[in-house]
């Protein structure tokens, strides 16, 4: 089974290549906020900060198609999976 971002898992979700990183976020903007709609970005970062792209799709389905086309060949991480062995625990 391929592991992919959908409209379910995209907010524990992410792939993952060296220090890069690509995932769904969102957002809005004045004029869609107006509307109380939400604009989903696809986006990538190294690191936890540096954004190196973003595309904005009015969907979140479209958000997630467009990750998956393009970094499906990346790691997939899901952060919300258990963890074990030393260094997972809060305490470290």
């Amino acid at each position: 089974m391929q592991s992919i971002i959908t409209p379910t898992n995209w907010t524990y979700c992410r792939f993952e290549s060296g220090n890069y990183r690509a995932f769904v976020s969102f957002g809005a903007d004045p004029e869609t906020l107006e509307k109380g709609q939400y604009l989903y970005y696809a986006t990538v970062t190294e690191g936890e900060d540096k954004e190196i792209h973003q595309e904005t799709h009015a969907t979140l389905s479209a958000a997630c198609e467009a990750l998956n086309a393009r970094y499906a060949d990346w790691s997939f991480l899901d952060q919300s999976a258990p963890k074990s062995g030393c260094g997972t625990c809060v305490a470290h």
